[in-house]
């Protein structure tokens, strides 16, 4: 093997290093950004949670309930 042919096939390989890292990293990337999506809709589900907690609360008051 030639030393030109030695250089190639290092770069090949680190290229191939450098796009499997990429890819992993863009898999986390997407991991994470499905998380905080979860993350928000079960958020987003508390707030309504307390909401209707805090409405009921309120009618419970008004009627002297509380």
């Amino acid at each position: 093997m030639t030393w030109q042919q030695e250089i190639d096939e290092a770069v090949y390989n680190e290229r191939e290093r450098a796009n499997a890292a990429e890819k992993r990293a863009d898999e986390a990337e997407a991991r994470a950004d499905e998380e905080k999506s979860r993350a928000d809709k079960a958020e987003s589900r508390a707030d309504e949670a307390k909401s209707r907690a805090d409405k009921y609360e309120k009618i419970l008051k008004e009627h002297g309930l509380l």
